[in-house]
C-alpha cells in the first residue's frame, strides 16, 4: 500500500529470526533437547547416475510418479497465476511445466527430492524477500483469498462450489484426495454444461440487419410462418437430443402463437457451432426428414469451414439442398419472406384461373349463370313464317 516503506516488511521476519537464533546460543537450547539446524554440508552430493537403469519396479513407482507430478504442477501453476494476479503479469503454463521439468530433472542428478512452486515459500518470499521458515504460517495466510470467495457466491454459485470443495477436500482429505475430487466435480460441472447448451429464439431488432435473443431484446421481430433459432454450442452426442427438443419447442411455441401461419421455415444460426461429430450429422438428417414431412424447410446459416466440410462429406448439403444454406441470417430471411412472397402469389394466380375456369364454365351459349344452375334462352333465330314475316 505504501511502496516507500516497503523495506519495513523484511523488518518483522529478520528480527524474529535473529532473536531466534539469539536465544538458541544463550539458552543452549540444543542441549535441552530442543533440535537445531547446526552445520550445513559444503560442497554436492553425489551423482545418482548409477541407479538410473535398469529402473526396478517400474509400475509400483508410476502412481506415485503421477501423484506427485499432478499435485507438483497443480500447486505451482495455482500459487504462480495468484502472485501474477497480485503482481499484474503473465504466468506462461506451458513455460512452468517445463520449468519443472527440467528442476527435477537437475535435482534427480543429485539425490534431490522432488520439488515444485511451494504455497508457503512461494508467499514468504512475495511478503519479505527472504525464505524464513519462521514466518511461513504468517505468509501464508496471504494466500487465503476469502474475496474471491464472496466474488464466486456473488457471480456464479457453481463455481463457489467447486472452490469450498477443492478446500474442504484439501483441508481434512489431504492434498492428492482434495484435488482429485475439485477436478472430478469440475468435468462434471463441465459436462452438464455442454450436453445442456444454451439456445436461443431470434428477432430482427427493428430497423437493422441485427438479429439477437428475443428474450434479452423483447422488441426485436419475429416474423409469421419463420421461426430462426441459434445454438450456441459444439453439437456433438453428448446434446444432440437436448438441442432437438429445443428446437421443436421453438416450433411448436410458433405453431401455437400463430395459428392462422404454420411455420413453414426453420432457419437455425451456426456461427457459434464450433464443431459437429457423427451423432449431429445423424441428428440433423433425421431433423430434416422430419420437418419435410410437416412441410416446414431447414435452413442453416453461416457454418464455419470445418462444420461445412462434415456437412459436405455427409451428404447433408446435398440432401437439404445448397440453395438452403446461407452467408448471414438476414439473407436467409430475405430468401424465406420472398419464397412465402411468390407461394401466396401463385395461390391467388390458381384461385383466380379456377374462378375464372368456374365463370367459363357456367357461361353456356347464348344463356347465362345464376346462382350455379345454368339457363338457356329459346332460340329466336328460326321461328314460323308468319313470325319472321310479321
Amino acid at each position: 500500500r505504501y511502496p516507500k516503506y516497503k523495506w519495513v516488511r523484511a523488518i518483522g521476519p529478520l528480527t524474529v529470526t535473529t532473536l531466534a537464533i539469539v536465544s538458541t546460543w544463550i539458552f543452549d537450547l540444543q542441549d535441552k533437547e530442543i533440535p537445531i539446524v547446526e552445520s550445513i554440508p559444503v560442497g554436492l552430493p553425489s551423482t545418482t547416475f548409477s541407479s538410473w537403469f535398469p529402473l526396478h519396479d517400474f509400475s509400483g513407482l508410476l502412481v506415485t510418479v503421477l501423484s506427485i507430478t499432478l499435485v507438483g504442477f497443480m500447486e505451482s501453476i495455482a500459487i504462480a497465476k495468484q502472485l501474477a494476479s497480485k503482481h499484474k503479469y503473465e504466468v506462461d503454463s506451458s513455460l512452468e511445466l517445463m520449468g519443472l521439468g527440467v528442476a527435477n530433472i537437475a535435482g534427480a542428478m543429485f539425490h534431490a527430492y522432488p520439488v515444485t512452486g511451494s504455497f508457503s515459500r512461494s508467499a514468504v518470499n512475495n511478503e519479505s524477500g527472504d525464505i524464513l521458515a519462521a514466518i511461513v504460517i504468517s505468509g501464508v495466510l496471504g494466500l487465503l483469498d476469502f474475496d474471491e470467495a464472496a466474488y464466486l457466491w456473488k457471480v456464479h454459485k457453481f463455481d463457489f462450489g467447486v472452490w469450498m470443495i477443492a478446500f474442504l477436500g484439501t483441508m481434512f482429505l489431504g492434498v492428492e484426495i482434495g484435488l482429485a475430487i475439485a477436478v472430478g466435480v469440475s468435468l462434471l460441472l463441465v459436462t452438464y454444461e455442454s450436453a445442456y447448451p444454451h439456445t436461443a429464439v431470434l428477432g430482427r431488432l427493428p430497423g437493422t440487419s441485427v438479429y439477437r435473443n428475443v428474450k434479452q431484446y423483447p422488441e426485436a421481430e419475429c416474423y409469421d410462418g419463420i421461426v430462426m433459432a441459434r445454438i450456441d454450442a459444439p453439437i456433438y452426442f453428448a446434446n444432440t437430443q437436448h438441442v432437438r427438443e429445443k428446437m421443436q419447442k421453438y416450433v411448436d411455441k410458433a405453431e401455437g402463437t400463430h395459428k392462422h401461419a404454420r411455420p413453414q421455415f426453420l432457419v437455425i444460426e451456426l456461427s457459434p457451432v464450433s464443431h459437429v461429430d457423427t451423432s449431429a450429422l445423424h441428428m440433423l438428417h433425421d431433423m430434416f426428414h422430419h420437418y419435410q414431412s410437416q412441410g416446414i424447410q431447414l435452413c442453416f446459416t453461416n457454418p464455419n469451414l470445418t462444420v461445412m466440410d462434415k456437412f459436405r462429406s455427409s451428404g447433408l448439403v446435398d440432401e437439404i439442398g445448397r440453395d438452403h444454406f446461407f452467408v448471414s441470417i438476414h439473407d436467409a430471411l430475405d430468401w424465406c419472406l420472398n419464397m412465402m412472397d411468390s407461394k401466396e402469389i401463385s395461390q391467388l394466380e390458381n384461385v383466380d384461373t379456377a374462378e375464372m375456369g368456374l365463370h367459363t364454365n357456367g357461361v353456356a351459349a347464348n344463356g347465362f349463370a345464376s346462382n350455379g344452375v345454368t339457363h338457356t334462352t329459346p332460340d329466336t333465330s328460326e321461328g314460323t313464317e308468319e313470325e319472321q314475316l310479321g
